[in-house]
C-alpha cells in the first residue's frame, strides 16, 4: 500500500458476516447505506483488503464473483467501476487442497496469486516479542523495564505456533499483571 497506492487501501474483515442478516451489506439495499458497494465508491484507492475470506459464508461468494470477474460492479443501488482494483485475500487454510474444497472451485479459479506463508519460527518469534514489548514500552514506563517484562513474558510464550495477535496478548495480558501488582506493593508499602 505504501508503494503502489500511497498507503491508502479499503478493508473488510469478512469475520463479521456470520449470516444471513448481513446480505444488505454484500447487495445493497438503499442508498447511502452501508454496502460493499457503497464503500467501493467511496474508496480512495484501488487496493482492497478482505481479511479472513474462510470466515465468510457461502451465501455471499456471488458478490465476490462479480467483483473478480468484471469491472463494474453493481448491487441493488450503486454501479461501481472497480477496472484496476487489485483485491488481496487472506485464509488460514493449511493447503491449496483444503482451499479448494472449502471454497468451492468457482471462487478458486478466480483467485489469480497464492501466497503460501509458513509458522513463525522461533528467532521470528523471539524478534516479534522484542518489538511489541518494545512498542508498548511507554505504557509501563515508571513501573518496570523491557527485560523485565521479557523475563515474565518469554516464558509464556511458545517456540512455534504462535502469530502476533497471540503475543501481542501475552504481553497485554502481562503489562496489565505487572502493573497491578507493582500498585499493590505500592500501596502496601504507604499503608506500612
Amino acid at each position: 500500500s505504501k508503494a503502489f497506492f500511497s498507503s491508502k487501501y479499503m478493508e473488510k474483515h469478512l469475520s463479521m458476516f456470520k449470516n444471513g442478516n448481513y446480505a444488505e451489506y454484500f447487495f445493497g439495499n438503499e442508498p447511502n447505506r452501508s454496502s460493499i458497494g457503497f464503500e467501493l465508491l467511496e474508496r480512495e484507492s484501488n487496493l482492497v483488503f478482505f481479511d479472513e475470506l474462510d470466515k465468510c459464508p457461502e451465501t455471499f461468494y456471488s458478490a465476490f464473483y462479480t467483483l473478480f470477474d468484471n469491472t463494474l460492479f453493481k448491487d441493488y443501488t450503486y454501479d461501481v467501476d472497480i477496472s484496476g482494483l487489485l483485491i488481496v485475500l487472506t485464509s488460514n487454510y493449511s493447503s491449496m487442497d483444503e482451499m479448494k474444497r472449502a471454497l468451492g472451485l468457482p471462487i478458486f479459479y478466480r483467485i489469480d496469486k497464492f501466497i503460501h506463508f509458513e509458522d513463525f519460527g522461533a528467532k521470528d518469534i523471539y524478534e516479534i516479542v522484542k518489538k511489541e514489548i518494545h512498542e508498548c514500552a511507554n505504557e509501563f514506563a515508571g513501573f518496570f523495564s523491557e527485560e523485565q517484562l521479557y523475563a515474565v513474558v518469554s516464558p509464556q510464550i511458545k517456540a512455534s505456533g504462535e502469530n502476533a495477535r497471540t503475543i501481542k496478548n501475552t504481553i497485554q495480558f502481562a503489562i496489565e499483571e505487572m502493573m497491578f501488582q507493582s500498585i499493590e506493593r505500592q500501596e502496601t508499602y504507604s499503608s506500612t
